[in-house]
């Protein structure tokens, strides 16, 4: 089974470069296109978040009609720069919400032999995470139901420290998100908002953070570090359950990369 991660389209939907630099509606459109032309192509797509830029409907609707092009079936979630509110009406095929966790975006997709279960950890108008109670209840009910079946768990904020100072927030509510975890070493946790491959093990699961379809954070292992990107080359993650196993594989999409930068994030907000 070939799950494929992407992340952080950050499309805006007015026109403008993302931050000033980043023509991410190009670069959406040439991911669409790598993933149309792969062979094999993946069983399930799960998009972890930051599909807009700011929440703008245009962005939205960029991405359903992009994501409809896609022949495995797609899923997807909120990053801080997304708005629930919008996904729900105009993704609303995307993310199979049901009404127990409304409004928050969390569900699960069964009948594979490997679980994915999605959960939500925006706070709508911030930039970190919050792993509310109502999502917390949900979650633990979800794990306990099959606690040794091989599960890959979607987020977007992770809740590990990356030694880059700016990115390294407070994380509401991570404490219990730890002592859930600690409870399912059959799970695997991945991760967008870090644009960088990061893989290490938290609360005892297997831990990762995606490279980003637009904009890689430059590494910066400092206090100040994380507030600033390089146009490198795009990528995503393919989690490949082979042999009783997950392997995750960090996988680039070919492009015209520049590696320009480091350039600031700036000029854009989370959407209230």
């Amino acid at each position: 089974m070939r799950v494929m991660q992407l992340s952080d389209f950050h499309l805006r939907g007015d026109g403008e470069l993302s931050f000033g630099v980043a023509d991410t509606v190009k670069g959406f459109r040439l991911c669409l296109d790598h993933v149309k032309g792969l062979d094999p192509q993946p069983d399930i797509i799960i998009v972890s978040g930051d599909l807009a830029d700011n929440g703008n409907p245009v962005a939205y609707e960029m991405v359903r009609k992009g994501l409809e092009e896609l022949s495995p079936p797609v899923y997807v979630l909120p990053g801080n720069h997304d708005k629930r509110e919008l996904m729900l009406t105009m993704l609303k095929g995307f993310c199979p919400v049901k009404e127990d966790i409304a409004p928050y975006i969390c569900y699960t997709l069964e009948d594979n032999p490997v679980r994915i279960v999605v959960f939500d950890t925006i706070g709508q108008g911030k930039h970190s995470g919050y792993f509310d109670p109502p999502v917390q209840a949900w979650l633990e009910k979800q794990l306990a139901l099959y606690p040794d079946k091989p599960t890959l768990l979607f987020t977007h904020h992770p809740p590990f420290t990356t030694g880059m100072g700016m990115m390294d927030e407070p994380f509401e509510g991570v404490e219990k998100l730890e002592a859930i975890l600690k409870n399912y070493p059959n799970v695997r946790l991945c991760c967008g908002h870090i644009h960088r491959g990061i893989v290490t093990k938290w609360a005892g699961v297997t831990t990762i953070t995606t490279p980003p379809v637009s904009m890689t954070i430059d590494l910066d292992l400092s206090p100040e570090g994380g507030d600033t990107f390089v146009m490198a080359t795009p990528g995503y993650t393919l989690h490949h359950y082979f042999d009783g196993q997950i392997n995750s594989h960090f996988c680039l999409i070919p492009s015209q990369a520049t590696f320009s930068g480091p350039h600031p994030f700036a000029g854009s907000e989370n959407p209230h």
